[in-house]
């Protein structure tokens, strides 16, 4: 009797560091619809830099997928199906509609609650120029 007990506080703590770990990039890549709890205690001062991560992220996906498309392909080629397989169930989850949309409502939930726009990150100077 004393194993149920000790497995229960095992899996208790297990799904509390999960939660805990995923902290504000979970709160990043959450898909929260607007009205939705996770968005209702959102802190709007950060809005400005969650929207720059997301926009960032969205940027480094596009130029990671020819990467990750030639790694299937080459490990395809030299018969690591396992490695193929992992990297093709990536790319599919990468380019589904159903994670840009999530992407998408997170954005527009955020502008919506905030009264931001989201930054755009091909107009923000690297330098800094002066008059």
């Amino acid at each position: 009797m004393l194993v149920f007990p000790t497995v229960k506080k095992l899996v208790i703590g297990a799904v509390a560091v999960g939660a805990l770990s995923l902290g504000t990039a979970g709160l990043a890549a959450a898909a929260p619809v607007p009205g939705a709890t996770a968005i209702s205690h959102f802190n709007c001062a950060r809005a400005t830099k969650v929207l720059t991560r997301i926009d960032k992220g969205e940027d480094r996906i596009a130029a990671g997928l020819p990467k990750l498309t030639a790694a299937q392909e080459a490990a395809s080629k030299a018969g690591h199906t396992k490695r193929a397989d992992r990297l093709a169930k990536r790319i599919a989850r990468l380019e589904s509609s159903k994670f840009h949309a999530r992407l998408t409502r997170a954005t527009a939930a955020i502008e919506a609650k905030c009264h931001v726009t989201a930054p755009s990150t091909a107009s923000t100077p690297t330098t800094a120029t002066t008059s």
